[in-house]
């Protein structure tokens, strides 16, 4: 959310994982959750975790500290992995590219 209230997040299209504590008290948890719920990118992950707090990586539990990494570690893993060519991995990495270029483009002529 921006000061005026709008928000930019319909903006997002690139591929996405929030995790966030659900027991947060420094940034509410429904800001992640309208996030994910804006955003127009069809690859996108909300991990809420439960009585959890703010720093999922550093202030929690050695034990809950794992699962968030774990967590992680496996969305990674799940868009990692070798695709069945080499042709097409590249023709996605252009693809994300040339999005990228698109999104730079349209917020410096905002600017």
């Amino acid at each position: 959310m921006l000061m005026d209230g709008s928000c930019i997040c319909m903006q997002v299209s690139l591929p996405f994982l929030i995790v966030h504590g659900g027991d947060d008290k420094v940034t509410d948890p429904s800001v992640s959750d309208l996030l994910y719920r804006s955003a127009v990118s069809q690859d996108k992950k909300l991990n809420l975790y439960p009585g959890m707090w703010h720093a999922l990586t550093s202030g929690e539990s050695p034990e809950n500290i794992h699962t968030v990494f774990q967590d992680i570690i496996a969305w990674l893993d799940q868009r990692s992995s070798p695709k069945s060519s080499s042709s097409a991995a590249a023709l996605d990495l252009s693809s994300e590219m040339e999005q990228k270029a698109k999104h730079d483009e349209q917020n410096i002529d905002k600017q």
